[in-house]
């Protein structure tokens, strides 16, 4: 017998007190997969072109740069409040809420080999790199699971609204240059939806996501 939607309609309702006050802290240091990709050439390697003055020779991309963002964990999920859930159809219930904040923080590392071009000739090659932490968070927002109802109740997916931003900060010795093309990259449409998607990962597969599934359909059940 599928579970009908009123009645995860009301269950949710009958919910809000756990999840405007205690799933923000369970939410509170979940991890957050990590980010691995190469990024081609964001234009970092001009920061070794400042201050040449007039040398005929420049620093350009000499392969594909390397982002990698680790240890990343849900730093702050703040004034949540619960919204009313909705039926889409008689085996889909969107259960939203909204907050105040979502942070996620972590550390980045940034590498992009780059060589010295004189007169159209590779003549020295280095690499310009970076590390420090990084900030993604967005405010003001809200999200929804997609619950499918058959015999149970299932998480079937989870949407994250809202645009991410993006801090960086450097590693004592870290060049802004390369900062701020990091973050410009980042800041980027295509970046900033990858930053979403791996939000709305950690929501559906996380402790916090499961436990909450648990309470709704004891909820269900009562």
């Amino acid at each position: 017998m599928t579970v009908p939607p009123d009645s995860v309609i009301s269950a949710w309702q009958n919910m809000q007190d756990w999840v405007e006050n205690q799933l923000p802290g369970l939410a509170q240091a979940a991890k957050v997969p990590d980010d691995n990709q190469d990024v081609g050439d964001i234009g970092a390697c001009d920061a070794l072109n400042q201050g040449r003055g007039g040398s005929s020779g420049t620093w350009e991309s000499d392969g594909d740069a390397h982002l990698q963002l680790s240890s990343l964990r849900i730093a702050s999920l703040s004034q949540v409040s619960i919204q009313t859930a909705t039926a889409v159809d008689d085996s889909t219930v969107q259960l939203p809420f909204g907050f105040s904040c979502l942070e996620v923080d972590g550390n980045y590392w940034y590498g992009e080999p780059c060589a010295y071009y004189d007169w159209g000739k590779k003549s020295t090659t280095g690499t310009a790199d970076g590390q420090g932490t990084i900030t993604q968070a967005i405010d003001n927002s809200s999200l929804y699971y997609v619950a499918k109802l058959s015999d149970t109740v299932t998480l079937d997916s989870v949407t994250v609204n809202g645009t991410p931003r993006v801090n960086m900060t450097p590693d004592t010795g870290g060049m802004p240059s390369w900062i701020a093309a990091l973050v410009e990259f980042l800041s980027t449409g295509t970046q900033l939806e990858r930053v979403r998607t791996n939000m709305q990962n950690t929501f559906l597969r996380a402790d916090f996501a499961t436990t909450m599934l648990t309470l709704l359909k004891q909820k269900i059940g009562g």
